[in-house]
């Protein structure tokens, strides 16, 4: 078995051979093919994918819900592919936006045959919108990208129609439906970056949000985007540049994930705190809120920031947050799962009043994988799926897998027809090796 880590995107997963430093990819918008495609049985097996002509070897990787970002380990290169139609350039330069995910940034001519699945395009180093210093991390919202690099420096590109960008767009260009974006990769605003202290060191996102964390001794959050809901704290319901989340006060933040509509925080001391929606139990606080944002039971009024108790008192080492469900890695190596569980994204067993599977999981629950896996030390939620990988090198899924996110293959399917599209509720392991699967 090799030695594997993985990211959880909308409807696939990327999965990575650190020994071989080879990315490979499961289910819809993976490798670019989009879920409106007709499903082919190839998607529910691990294809790898391939860093520009030669396959360079990854370094960094993140996989978003429709798109995904990777950095060569040679050149430092950024990648971007996705699902849709990529950027088609006009003669004159122009980008054409039309059925475009503007998160992939400024594209070269790219075609989405499906015999031959559309491959990363590098932003070359001579290429304007490149980004020179190396990049030491990444994240994604929906229809957004963020880069941090070695200075401190966050990029973002994308939609911006919600001010998720955390900065003001200057450009007039706009997708097919008229929202704004930016393809152009530029820095973040309303960070005062004077002084060491004022450094970011961590990035994360949400749907549409984008999270900084300053360094040095302060360790504070700043977010941009969609406040609808509160999860960037209290504030407009939009917020254009970033913004100080001032209710986490004097905390240090350690790292900070995004879902569709809630926000989970570490802290340095390995506490767990919650922003947002929490209509699925995603806020792990024990209690449910209607659309609203009011109580479902008429208790008293919840906090914008509320706390996320492990059992045993245990604190947190790692937080990931699907779109309506949360994971947390306990400092005893288990996986900690609350929120939506309608599709087995928890893991966990959880019924309703009428004993009925796929209730919301409310607090922490323990995930239960084999006792001679190891312990859990990497984590990780799509929108409906969860991705546990172990000290012993091996690898849990569980969750939504009707586009074959899961990567387990559907029962050896080599056709359409066959294909398992199952949830799973348990985790289940996958196999990392490659199946060659002629597409039909």
């Amino acid at each position: 078995m090799v030695e594997t880590s993985a990211s959880a995107g909308g409807e696939h997963t990327l999965f990575y051979d650190s020994k071989t430093k080879s990315l490979f990819s499961a289910g819809a918008c993976g490798l670019g093919w989009c879920r409106n495609y007709p499903l082919n049985a190839a998607l529910f097996h691990l294809q790898k994918v391939k860093l520009g002509d030669e396959s360079k070897p990854c370094r960094l990787f993140h996989a978003s819900y429709y798109h995904n970002l990777a950095v060569d380990a040679t050149q430092g290169q950024l990648y971007t592919w996705g699902c849709g139609t990529f950027v088609d350039l006009a003669k004159d330069g122009t980008p054409n936006l039309d059925g475009v995910i503007p998160a992939l940034g400024p594209r070269a001519n790219t075609t989405t045959d499906l015999g031959e699945p559309p491959q990363p395009i590098a932003l070359v180093p001579d290429d304007p919108y490149n980004i020179k210093d190396p990049i030491v991390s990444l994240s994604a919202g929906a229809y957004h990208s963020v880069v941090l690099t070695r200075l401190g420096i966050v990029y973002t590109f994308g939609a911006g129609q919600l001010g998720q960008l955390g900065r003001h767009i200057t450009s007039d260009s706009t997708d097919s439906s008229g929202l704004p974006v930016d393809l152009t990769p530029a820095p973040i605003q309303g960070i005062d970056d004077s002084g060491q202290d004022k450094k970011v060191v961590a990035i994360g996102a949400g749907f549409y949000n984008t999270f900084a964390i300053v360094g040095g001794s302060s360790g504070s959050l700043y977010c941009a985007g969609e406040n609808q809901n509160k999860q960037c704290g209290a504030g407009p319901r939009n917020l254009r540049e970033m913004v100080r989340v001032k209710e986490i006060g004097d905390t240090v933040v350690e790292s900070v994930e995004g879902g569709y509509c809630h926000t989970l925080v570490k802290t340095a001391a390995g506490k767990v705190l919650s922003m947002g929606c929490g209509e699925e139990g995603q806020r792990g606080d024990g209690r449910l809120i209607d659309e609203d944002g009011d109580e479902a039971d008429d208790t008293e009024p919840r906090k914008t920031v509320t706390p996320v108790v492990l059992p045993e008192g245990r604190n947190a080492i790692g937080i990931a947050a699907g779109a309506n469900h949360s994971v947390v890695l306990g400092d005893d190596g288990v996986a900690y799962t609350f929120g939506a569980n309608d599709v087995g994204q928890c893991g966990v067993s959880s019924k309703d009043a009428d004993g009925e599977e796929g209730a919301p999981v409310l607090s922490p629950h323990a995930v239960e994988i084999p006792t001679d896996a190891g312990q859990v030390i990497g984590i990780s939620a799509g929108y409906a799926h969860t991705v546990l990988t172990t000290s012993k090198e091996r690898v849990f899924v569980f969750g939504q897998n009707d586009n074959g996110q899961l990567g387990i293959g559907g029962k050896g399917a080599q056709n359409d027809g066959d294909i398992d599209r199952e949830p799973s509720s348990r985790p289940v392991e996958v196999e990392i090796k490659i199946e060659i699967v002629e597409l039909k």
